[in-house]
């Protein structure tokens, strides 16, 4: 045969293969079974018929006859010895062409496009949004029909043939803006994060990103939590927090769940009913193993908590451990505990032990406390000692070893608090209580506003005190609406809430010492009486909605978010300040000089602490204390003050994670790059 008459021979087989193929293709079915192996992967018979949709019985003979097709183009291969369908890689390319020829011809078809968000593409239909403004925005159909009129107008003059889902609802949003139905485009508007903002994280993140990816993604769902809470919260109260009268501390989480949490493990062990959620979680915490019910109970908890998780009867569960043991056991749960949290920072928990009953059993617990923060560069848990007299030196001596290492105590002589210092407001009770206490008020801010009128500031807090309450109540109206939407399973699951326990909604105070001394400009002698009468005037406030409500309502002091935010936004209302603040004042820090003066301290201490019903948080300075002079300075402390909070800064080096002591260089690998966690 001639040359010539072999090579047309060739490109007639190859052109009538070809054709074979493009015939093959011709079926959206066929199409189908090659997506989804390509997607699933290999597949057995019945797995591949499912899957394309052939379920019944009567369809079988269809589905062999379009999986023959397949096989005899080679298009989907059979290993025979699995007894399963896989894709070729002819037929990889073969889906591939069929994906661009589709794209081509709809750009050339001329007609618009929408990449959809449900990752599809459709073509454009004005119909949906006259669905989304009636049923998003509660328009009528008349006005959505006229508003999607203009909007299709907008979209046709735009020289593009593929539309985003995005593009089409910012159109809507112009129109409705333009309109001045600004309520309407608040129901329909888009949250998210700038391409721009996610984009620095992942190229400049500066060492933020100590977690990874995880804390990427906190973040980033945080910001859209805020943005939807601020963007559907009432606006007077986001125009008081953006104006910086109040803080509403944590937006990420303000809407969703608890502040705080006092829970008493042995009622968690009683309760527990975890029902469908949390699957992967053994079913029952076993009430005398602490290694075990320790860990499940931070991995359920901190998922709905904000701020700190107080965990109360921990020593309990040792009650029938060997003494020698209990050093090993509660630091292998501390450190089991940590690894099952999703970071470090909140919620902090802390662990309620007692000083009262065996102190053999508690300087155990100390030890492998110490232990376990040996071993982690940042602790996530604190322990709060509760003592009647005093503590003997072989306890203080460890409890200032601990305290050097970067781990942190708490004491108190009469009631139990949070490490930040607030209120166990219902101290009778071993149910589970939920602490609301993320607004905060700028005092400073009233005191500017009051032209040096002590009287007038009064009536400020006073008219601002309502509104705040009004507020946190309206936290707690979220907060059960989300339990019975079962958004809160650990909450409601776990602590029986709000079946079980009690709330208490908290105030805070900021700044309050420098709009007494600095601001209003009353003197050290005459300020504590101010200060008396103005949280008298923030209580009798609290007096009037506790009557009607069996929450308890209390006035704090203590640490948040807010301090620089304040100072930052009174700067730039009034200008330079009369007083160069780079924070407001949030609780009282005491120093070893402080304590010289013992009995006046003690007395005002005692009486401020009574005034402040929700908490007032007391740091211990001791950073410039050394190891030997601490024990007299603690022993010294627990007699004179009721509570107090002590922890120094810890200093982490961000190439290997070690703690550095007081030097700026890293002993373990010589950087200077230190951060510091106060």
């Amino acid at each position: 045969m001639p040359p010539s008459e072999t090579k047309r021979g060739v490109l007639e087989s190859t052109s009538k293969r070809v054709r074979m193929i493009f015939s093959v293709m011709a079926s959206p079915n066929r199409i189908d079974i090659l997506r989804i192996l390509n997607n699933k992967g290999p597949l057995t018979y019945s797995e591949l018929k499912s899957l394309a949709g052939f379920k019944s019985k009567k369809e079988s003979g269809k589905f062999a006859y379009h999986l023959r097709k397949l096989l005899r183009q080679s298009l989907v291969g059979l290993n025979k010895g699995e007894r399963r369908y896989t894709i070729t890689n002819l037929g990889k390319l073969v889906l591939n062409l069929a994906r661009q020829i589709e794209e081509k011809s709809i750009v050339e078809s001329g007609k618009m496009y929408v990449r959809t968000s449900h990752q599809t593409i459709e073509e454009f239909n004005p119909h949906k949004i006259i669905q989304s403004l009636v049923r998003e925005a509660n328009m009528s159909l008349e006005q959505a029909t006229k508003i999607t009129e203009e909007v299709e107008n907008k979209i046709y003059k735009l020289s593009t043939s593929y539309l985003t889902s995005r593009l089409i609802r910012d159109c809507v949003n112009n129109v409705l803006l333009e309109h001045g139905l600004e309520e309407q485009m608040n129901k329909l508007i888009r949250i998210g994060v700038p391409i721009f903002d996610l984009n620095k994280k992942f190229l400049h993140n500066d060492n933020a990103l100590r977690n990874g990816i995880s804390d990427l993604i906190t973040d980033i769902s945080e910001k859209v939590f805020s943005d939807y809470f601020a963007n559907n919260f009432q606006k007077d109260i986001m125009d008081m927090h953006y104006s910086g009268e109040i803080h509403l501390d944590a937006l990420g989480h303000w809407g969703i769940g608890a502040d705080t949490i006092f829970v008493d493990i042995e009622q968690v062990n009683k309760n527990l009913k975890l029902k469908s959620h949390f699957l992967f979680l053994p079913r029952t915490t076993h009430a005398h193993k602490i290694n075990i019910t320790l860990p499940i109970m931070v991995s359920l908890l901190q998922r709905e908590v904000s701020r700190e998780i107080v965990i109360e009867n921990i020593d309990k569960i040792f009650d029938d451990y060997a003494i020698d043991k209990i050093s090993e056991y509660f630091s292998l749960s501390l450190i089991s505990s940590s690894i099952s949290m999703r970071y470090a920072g909140t919620p902090f928990i802390t662990l309620v032990l007692s000083g009262n009953e065996n102190n053999e059993r508690l300087f155990q617990m100390l030890s492998g406390y110490l232990y376990y923060i040996e071993q982690v560069s940042l602790p996530n848990f604190g322990l709060f000692i509760t003592f009647a007299n005093s503590l003997s030196n072989d306890l203080l001596s460890l409890l200032t070893k601990i305290i050097k290492l970067g781990g942190r105590i708490s004491l108190s002589q009469k009631s139990v608090r949070s490490s930040r210092g607030i209120h166990k407001m219902h101290q009778d009770m071993g149910l589970p209580i939920i602490v609301l206490h993320s607004l905060s008020i700028n005092l400073p801010r009233l005191a500017y506003q009051s032209n040096k009128d002590e009287t007038y500031f009064r009536t400020k807090l006073a008219l601002l005190m309502r509104p705040s309450v009004s507020t946190l109540l309206l936290k707690k109206e979220i907060l059960l609406e989300n339990i019975r939407q079962d958004i809160l399973p650990a909450i409601s699951h776990t602590m029986g809430f709000p079946q079980l326990g009690s709330t208490s909604i908290i105030v805070n105070l900021i700044g309050l010492n420098e709009s007494i001394h600095d601001i209003l400009g009353f003197s050290k002698e005459m300020g504590f009486d101010i200060v008396k009468k103005v949280v008298k005037t923030a209580n009798d406030v609290l007096h009037d909605f506790g009557q009607n409500n069996t929450d308890k309502f209390g006035v704090s002091i203590i640490n948040d978010s807010s301090s620089t935010r304040f100072v930052n936004l009174d700067s730039e209302k009034f200008g330079k300040l009369t007083h160069d603040f780079g924070s407001y004042s949030q609780g009282l820090v005491i120093t070893k000089k402080m304590l010289d003066d013992e009995e006046s301290l003690s007395k005002n201490l005692i009486e401020l602490d009574n005034l402040m019903t929700g908490g007032l948080h007391v740091k211990l300075f001791t950073s410039d204390v050394s190891p030997q002079e601490m024990v007299e300075l603690l022993q010294k402390s627990i007699h004179v003050v009721p509570y107090f909070d002590i922890f120094e800064e810890n200093r982490i080096c961000s190439i290997c994670g070690a703690r550095v002591a007081s030097s700026d260089v890293c002993s373990i690998c010589g950087s200077r790059n230190i951060f510091t966690f106060k």
